[in-house]
């Protein structure tokens, strides 16, 4: 079963999504109250994977449409983001390195006019051996397709690359996303950070605002003129880019061969989104993060955002930031779910404010445990 996020309309009684794994993929709606009622099934090719370890992401917008990041064939080779049960589909470039080169896809938002999509793949402009980069990507909601080029293909689809990463004279980078988390009254993206399985273990919690990644996609594109050539800067045609109104025009309108020539050749930012603070707010060596959510409180003087990051060995770092940038994060405890002797990664986490619970899910269970734990210590009289 891979994960949906609901848009704010979506979060009521009667329905639930759940994305079924089968020979064929297979998408049912079903009732919250009775899961095991079937309400309403439909094609789940290209909106959910045929294999469950592709990692994919999805989410229904205020609207109803669907917006997925996943591979629509059952090899693997044509990832796709796409558009579906809404406007008309749309999904990115067939078999095109460039727009998306052996992906994992993390975590998708809907945010103002603008869809953003967070992964991370293989480095197309990397131009000495193979490297992971992590990137956001994004594409106007009302987004229409293109008239000759970009048939039923995103013609606003951007990415750029994401920075975490110890400072330095050579600094040390934490390449791969593994988990987001978007605090949407702060405009502030967190994520998990870590190196190459192949490499030392080494995790990291960076955080993005959103003005950092506009600023990204408002700077110049990198592109490269053909395979021998390098990949230069380029200045952006439309350095302040807006989604068009569609109710202003009509579709597909404005739409000039030069327009859907750049659409298509750029959409990689030469520019690097860089986060809020030099060094991450918590870094740690010899462990993999595999999963984060954060709550907000509020402390006598600030805010404190808590963190709380799931681990490949089935710990929970409770962790806190600040608001204040002078100040550094700090771990305030380390929970242990299994029994002695077992291990296995957190697979989810989620907080549910109502009875300040914290839901965490395993490969085979999903369990619940309360954010504040006070009666875990005595207090001196």
């Amino acid at each position: 079963m891979s994960e949906l996020h609901p848009g704010p309309a979506h979060h009521r009684e009667a329905d639930l999504y759940l994305w079924n794994q089968r020979l064929y993929p297979v998408c049912t709606t079903r009732q919250i109250g009775n899961i095991s009622r079937v309400m309403d099934t439909v094609n789940g090719v290209a909106r959910c994977p045929y294999d469950p370890r592709h990692n994919s992401t999805a989410m229904v917008t205020e609207k109803g449409e669907l917006y997925a990041a996943t591979v629509i064939d059952f090899s693997g080779r044509d990832p796709v983001i796409y558009r579906s049960l809404g406007n008309m589909p749309l999904r990115t470039a067939q078999y095109n390195s460039k727009w998306l080169n052996d992906p994992h896809f993390i975590s998708v938002y809907e945010v103002g006019l603008f869809t953003y999509f967070f992964l991370r793949e293989n480095a197309v402009e990397h131009d000495c051996g193979r490297t992971v980069f992590s990137r956001v990507a994004r594409v106007c909601k009302n987004d229409v397709g293109g008239r000759f080029l970009l048939e039923d293909t995103w013609t606003t689809f951007m990415k750029a690359r994401l920075n975490c990463s110890r400072s330095g004279e050579i600094p040390f980078y934490y390449n791969e996303l593994q988990s987001t988390f978007y605090l949407p009254e702060q405009d502030l993206i967190y994520g998990i950070f870590t190196t190459n399985v192949n490499s030392i273990s080494a995790s990291a919690v960076c955080a993005f605002n959103l003005s950092a990644i506009t600023q990204a996609f408002n700077g110049p594109f990198r592109y490269q003129e053909n395979p021998r050539t390098s990949w230069l800067s380029t200045p952006n045609p439309i350095p302040n880019f807006q989604c068009d109104t569609l109710e202003e025009r009509g579709p597909g309108e404005n739409q000039t061969e030069r327009s859907l020539q750049d659409a298509q050749r750029l959409f990689l930012m030469s520019d690097v989104v860089q986060p809020v603070s030099t060094d991450p707010l918590l870094y740690q060596d010899n462990i993999r993060f595999s999963k984060l959510v954060v709550d907000i409180v509020q402390g006598r003087d600030t805010l404190y955002h808590v963190m709380y990051i799931g681990t490949e060995y089935g710990t929970i770092l409770k962790a806190l930031s600040t608001t204040n940038k002078s100040m550094r994060g700090c771990y305030l405890e380390e929970m242990r779910l299994l029994p002695e002797g077992e291990s296995e990664p957190i697979k989810s986490l989620q907080i549910l404010h109502s009875d300040r619970s914290l839901f965490v899910g395993l490969s085979d269970r999903v369990l619940k445990i309360p954010l504040e734990r006070c009666s875990s210590y005595k207090t001196e009289r």
